[in-house]
């Protein structure tokens, strides 16, 4: 998990910059963190940022700054670890709190199906069996052109609750420079010239990273999303990649597609 974190979009250059423009004007920048009122803290909102940078501390920068607090949001126990054993604190704090959904993928789909528990895989051959029953011909695609992220955006914005109102007009604006990003593409399910779910992902050599997603409304009773990720799923087996990381959020068809929670942890810390 260390390598999947540490080789991750999160911790990129391009992606530290991009994020950036999204906080506050206050704050200090430099390479993976920024200094708001004397305190160390992560570059970017939690809401767009899934994993962090390990920081190092150097004792002299600190005082050079006169920096007095940490606060660091969504950390794996690695860098927990690794901060307890650099630093003295005052005092200290490490709260649970953001959980990831990860998948390990084995070296085939059958043996992905198996890995899955008796209900889980039954559940989703019932599902995708409704798919075509409905669906007779459909594909899985990727992309990174305008028409295909415009879907994707007018989908996100139809989703019910807080999920369609993240996607403001300057979200959108941060999702389209993104997707400029070596790496970011959308998957997609492609059905009768007719785009019935997206998965806006971050893909290197090894593995997956599942950011955002979004769906037709009118095909909801056929499950457009489940089958999109278990085609993502396939592909990435055929692929050879090990891993199809979920990333934060605790939605139940991570699970039900044999994800497995990994938890986060904050830190907060006077010096």
């Amino acid at each position: 998990m260390k390598d999947q974190v540490l080789e991750s979009p999160f911790l990129k250059k391009e992606f530290l910059e991009l994020v950036g423009k999204t906080g506050d004007l206050e704050e200090v920048k430099h390479d993976t963190f920024s200094i708001l009122n004397s305190t160390y803290t992560n570059i970017g909102s939690r809401d767009f940022v899934d994993y962090r940078p390990t920081v190092t501390i150097h004792k002299e920068f600190i005082k050079e700054n006169n920096i007095s607090k940490i606060n660091f949001d969504s950390l794996h126990f690695f860098q927990i670890q690794e901060l307890v054993h650099n630093l003295v604190f005052k005092s200290l704090n490490v709260k649970k709190t953001d959980i990831s959904v990860n998948l390990i993928l084995p070296n085939s789909y059958e043996e992905y199906l198996q890995n899955l528990t008796k209900k889980n895989r039954h559940e989703l051959k019932r599902k995708k069996r409704k798919f075509s029953d409905e669906i007779n011909n459909y594909d899985l695609k990727d992309s990174n052109a305008q028409d295909i992220f415009d879907i994707f955006v007018a989908q996100h914005r139809t989703s019910k609750g807080l999920k369609g109102e993240f996607m403001t007009k300057e979200v959108e604006t941060y999702f389209n420079e993104l997707l400029n990003i070596k790496g970011w593409k959308i998957y997609y399910l492609e059905a009768n010239q007719e785009v019935l779910s997206t998965a806006f992902c971050y893909e290197n050599s090894s593995g997956c990273y599942l950011y955002n997603s979004s769906r037709n409304n009118e095909f909801n009773s056929i499950n457009p999303g489940i089958v999109l990720n278990d085609l993502i799923i396939q592909e990435l087996i055929d692929k050879e990649m090990s891993f199809f990381d979920f990333l934060k959020g605790t939605e139940r068809y991570k699970f039900d597609l044999g994800g497995k929670p990994v938890q986060l942890y904050d830190l907060e810390a006077s010096l």
